[in-house]
């Protein structure tokens, strides 16, 4: 049984288990869900990817937890937080941020929201973070809308050129959002 962080009254969003591997290749790493996120990735970075999230649970006490359905306990997508150690966002160096993406079939019914919610109420209060930091692109507008239904401010001065991602999804914009 996974650990499970915290539960909303839809969903429980809690630590990856071997069979989310599979899953994750199957729904998550598809065009869709991975347009703005530099697209689908071979099973060896997806791999890396999961180390990488099991690293930072182990160094902060917080990653990316997969969101599940609490009725249904099938996985749906995940959200978390990550300290950013990207050499393109030397403003950001060190700071945490909030991310999400989910399976294309749980697109649009809130999911997200609920999922970010939860994360904020976490990192605010279970780890004490001040302040909370989200990346996107202009183009991902529902991404950015999110962020800003969230409550989250927009940060222009904090955006980045990423040359990991093509031209059409840069700059990288930033939002935050304070301790309440």
């Amino acid at each position: 049984m996974a650990e499970i962080a915290t539960q909303t009254d839809r969903l429980i969003l809690r630590r990856t288990v071997p069979d989310d591997f599979d899953w994750w290749l199957k729904e998550m790493n598809t065009p869709a869900v991975t347009h703005h996120l530099g697209g689908v990735i071979s099973r060896e970075a997806v791999e890396a990817k999961f180390v990488r999230t099991a690293a930072q649970f182990d160094q902060h006490g917080f990653g990316f937890w997969i969101v599940a359905c609490r009725s249904r306990g099938i996985p749906m997508g995940n959200c978390g937080l990550a300290v950013i150690d990207n050499a393109a966002a030397r403003d950001l160096c060190g700071k945490v941020h909030m991310g999400w993406s989910f399976a294309q079939s749980f697109w649009r019914q809130g999911f997200a929201y609920e999922a970010a919610q939860a994360v904020l109420t976490l990192g605010f209060g279970t780890y004490g973070l001040d302040v909370i930091h989200a990346q996107t692109t202009e183009h991902n507008v529902a991404s950015w809308r999110l962020m800003e239904k969230l409550g989250m401010e927009r940060a222009e001065q904090l955006d980045y050129v990423d040359p990991e991602y093509p031209p059409e999804e840069n700059p990288t914009i930033i939002y935050r959002a304070s301790r309440p």
